[in-house]
């Protein structure tokens, strides 16, 4: 099963830092600024009292800046972090209804999912004694981390063949009601009991 839960503690202690610098360079920077206007124009050091706090409201600029980029990086990161684990959480989803998926896709829909679920399929030349084809699958899932190859020739795998086959039923209609295998199972228990 895909780990459902996506470790993001690290980047929004990052964020949170990152928040706090930037709030703390604000305040800063709003003291120069209120120092800025409470400055004595007759005052003999004005011009210089202004060019110092000038030269630092700059630099608070500069500082406050490279917070941004930084905090809109990790903010994005974040964000990257979280559609990630949707994405994985749509396609283990996606995987456990896959037979009924499947059944709904048309013959072109059904070939991309396989394209974009299969890496490589490698057949034997010639048929086996044991009627089989199929040598190896290669699966290419993004959210597996190691590569996950079937080999269907190296006796650990179970091959089944099922016989399918119409049957006559006694209803000249035909009501389709999703029913799983235990339903069904249960109905036709009902219907040996009525007979």
């Amino acid at each position: 099963m895909i780990k459902s839960k996506v470790d993001v503690s690290a980047i929004d202690e990052e964020i949170t830092a990152l928040e706090g610098r930037q709030q703390h360079f604000d305040n800063i920077k709003s003291d120069i600024l209120s120092d800025m206007n409470s400055l004595d124009v007759s005052d003999k050091h004005y011009s210089r009292k202004k060019e110092d706090l000038q030269k630092r409201l700059y630099d608070i600029y500069d500082s406050l800046d490279e917070l941004e980029a930084a905090l809109n990086e990790a903010r994005k990161k974040r964000h990257s972090i979280a559609e990630r684990k949707t994405s994985a959480d749509n396609v283990y989803k996606s995987l456990i209804y896959f037979d009924k998926l499947i059944d709904k896709l048309n013959e072109e829909e059904r070939r991309t999912i396989i394209e974009q679920l299969v890496s490589k399929v490698e057949i034997y030349p010639e048929k086996q004694l044991n009627g089989q084809w199929l040598k190896s699958i290669e699966f290419k899932l993004l959210i597996i981390k190691k590569e996950m190859k079937i080999f269907l020739d190296n006796g650990s795998q179970a091959e089944t063949v099922v016989l399918m086959g119409k049957t006559v039923t006694r209803s000249k209609s035909h009501v389709d009601l999703g029913l799983d295998v235990e339903d069904y199972y249960k109905i036709k228990d009902a219907e040996k009991g009525q007979e």
